[in-house]
């Protein structure tokens, strides 16, 4: 399992998590976006998003990786030791609500505008915290990952939309007085987690390799009230197995 420092994950809102994916696991992962990627179609089941740019179209976004593709997902997020991990942040009545890859592609990658993720989700989603996996090398140069230290202390900020920025409403750090977003330099393989009022996103990929990354999201879904449009229990994942 993941070890993590509870009281600082806390107090700044995330925390890195160096060799969370072993490199099997991430070339198998790698493997099978490129594969979507290359499909001369893609299932809606997915809810797929793309970029484009120069007469080029590429996968920017897929959804509910888990549900699609239980058996070959279980398995790794086991092995990744996540189903632990979420035990020891939410509890037994952690389950997934979401589970999607962010594939930024070269060239053509659109930025993610700083955002929280729960101001942008439809239902409210106790303890939920996001573990992102970086499947290549993430840093600045191929569009990165930051995000803004202590940013969810004070729930959730109110975003606004742009009109040159097409995605979602988003934040501006120095607008809404948060502190300036810190990168991510991630090695393949390297993870980081992150609360739900936690404010990130990432630049454009104007570097000619693709930028590949995967998260997934646990709620406590134990929680008085608890709604979600997905759900896949705890209990289940584990099922799943590692092999």
């Amino acid at each position: 399992m993941p070890v993590i420092d509870l009281d600082r994950y806390r107090r700044d809102g995330y925390q890195l998590l160096p060799g969370l994916l072993d490199d099997e696991d991430r070339r198998r992962a790698v493997a099978f976006f490129d594969d979507l990627d290359g499909a001369a179609e893609v299932s809606s089941s997915y809810e797929p998003e793309y970029d484009e740019g120069d007469g080029v179209r590429r996968l920017r976004k897929l959804r509910r990786l888990l549900w699609n593709d239980p058996e070959v997902w279980g398995p790794l997020l086991n092995r990744a030791g996540v189903t632990d991990l979420a035990r020891q942040v939410v509890g037994d009545g952690a389950g997934v609500v979401f589970h999607a890859a962010f594939l930024k592609p070269a060239l053509v990658g659109t930025e993610v505008a700083l955002h929280q993720d729960q101001a942008l989700w439809t239902h409210t989603y106790p303890g939920a915290f996001s573990v992102w996996f970086a499947l290549t090398e993430v840093s600045p140069a191929n569009g990165g990952l930051f995000g803004s230290p202590g940013s969810h202390s004070g729930g959730e900020v109110a975003h606004r939309d742009r009109p040159q920025y097409r995605w979602h409403p988003s934040l501006d750090a120095a607008e809404d007085g948060l502190r300036e977003p810190v990168q991510f330099e991630l090695r393949p393989g390297d993870g980081v987690m992150w609360d739900r009022y936690f404010a990130h996103g990432s630049a454009a990929n104007t570097s000619p390799a693709d930028r590949r990354g995967m998260v997934v999201v646990f709620a406590d879904s134990s929680a008085p009230g608890f709604a979600a449009k997905d759900h896949f229990p705890l209990d289940a994942l584990h099922a799943l197995g590692a092999e």
